[in-house]
């Protein structure tokens, strides 16, 4: 046990001093969540600002011997109205964004409404801007609720003549429940693959970048068995993934706390799910993952013969990892007995549950067990590989 935690020691010492490993264990997890909705959250502000300022065009090719809905239109805020000949021009100026949205009334579409009859307006716009309709849209709405009252009130009918029943929805779900259904699935997704990326490139250098500096050899000559020196680097793969993983939660929580325009009840419900027994379930699931992940790396590590061709085996199996990961985003992918075993995604879902606070204690531990069981399956094999001469001396 002496002989490990000296081996650890070094091993770590070496870690932290590679400066890659080090800004991809920590200034990245640390730093990318709060800059991602920092950046995001002023840029989104900016647009739904300058979008409800922005004088909106619209074109408007009227058949109808009425002027009453282009007036109306024209009397808005901030709305500019620009009559063309022909409705074929519509799409061609919706395109050149010479005007925003591009409206055909068609000949007697004043009379049909006097006559309550069915008539169509054809609004044109694209939905590949981010601006959508919704300005056009309250407008147009506007005018329909004018015709109805008109319309109710030459009948001398109340306005229940046309909403007959009020509904009120009552949602049985807690905001957290919410969250942790809808948006949960998202934060298992990146702490796994942080983990991942956290425990690679030490991996890379414990194991390839010794053997490339010949220091391996030296290493292995050494009165420490190969199972202890094979722990030793094992546990600081492991604590650098685990590390990496802890540190992007802190960093999406530390992001979300100092973004702008988040609602308050959000703010409030995000931040109670950072609870001791939340980083408690994380914690006793992300060991074992982590584990599992240095098991994973180190046979191929050891495989490699220099640093370019480990990133080369190493890095197409992120998207090993990314594919089960993701699955967990899919709506209708439940947490049951079955996927409860599948490696990764029974993360994924469990985390999910965590977050919502519905989380069923014998599923949770089938997936803890599940991820002990792969952890140790991954430490034999790792003893096996690195016991041969053949693998080591490649």
């Amino acid at each position: 046990m002496k002989n490990t935690i000296t081996i650890i020691k070094k091993e770590a010492l070496d870690t932290m001093r590679d400066k890659r490993t080090m800004i991809m264990m920590i200034l990245v997890p640390v730093l990318v969540f709060p800059v991602i909705f920092i950046l995001t959250s002023r840029l989104q502000m900016s647009v739904m600002e300058r979008e409800q300022e922005r004088t909106i065009h619209i074109g408007i090719v009227n058949h109808d011997d009425d002027n009453a809905l282009q007036e109306f239109l024209g009397q808005q805020e901030r709305v500019k109205i620009i009559v063309v000949e022909e409705e074929d021009q519509l799409e061609q100026l919706v395109r050149s964004d010479s005007i925003q949205y591009g409206l055909f009334i068609p000949g007697g579409f004043a009379r049909s409404l006097e006559q309550v009859t069915p008539t169509t307006i054809d609004l044109y716009f694209t939905g590949a801007r981010i601006t959508g309709k919704e300005r056009i849209d309250k407008h147009l709405n506007d005018y329909e609720q004018i015709v109805i009252e008109q319309r109710l009130e030459e009948r001398a009918l109340d306005q229940t003549f046309i909403q007959p029943f009020n509904r009120e929805s009552i949602n049985i779900a807690t905001g957290q429940e919410m969250i942790g259904k809808l948006a949960g699935g998202f934060l298992p997704y990146l702490f796994i693959i942080f983990c991942f990326t956290g425990a690679m490139y030490p991996a890379i250098d414990l194991f390839t970048g010794e053997k490339e500096r010949k220091t391996l050899e030296t290493l292995l000559t050494t009165p420490v068995s190969r199972m202890e020196i094979l722990m030793g680097k094992m546990t600081v793969i492991a604590l650098t993934g685990l590390i990496s993983a802890l540190l992007a939660v802190l960093g999406l929580f530390v992001g979300i706390q100092v973004s702008a325009g988040l609602p308050d009840f959000l703010m409030s419900v995000v931040m109670s799910i950072l609870t001791v027994s939340f980083v408690a379930l994380l914690m006793i699931m992300l060991i074992p993952l982590s584990v599992f992940f240095a098991g994973l790396l180190i046979p191929l590590t050891i495989y490699a013969k220099t640093f370019k061709e480990a990133q080369s085996i190493v890095t197409p199996l992120t998207f090993l990892i990314i594919i089960p990961a993701a699955i967990g985003l899919i709506p209708g992918i439940e947490y049951n007995l079955i996927t409860a075993l599948i490696p990764i995604v029974n993360i994924t879902l469990a985390t999910k549950e965590i977050i919502a606070g519905t989380i069923h204690v014998p599923h949770y531990l089938i997936t803890v067990i599940s991820l002990i069981g792969l952890a140790w399956l991954s430490i034999a094999f790792c003893a096996r590989w690195f016991g041969k001469e053949s693998n080591i001396l490649r």
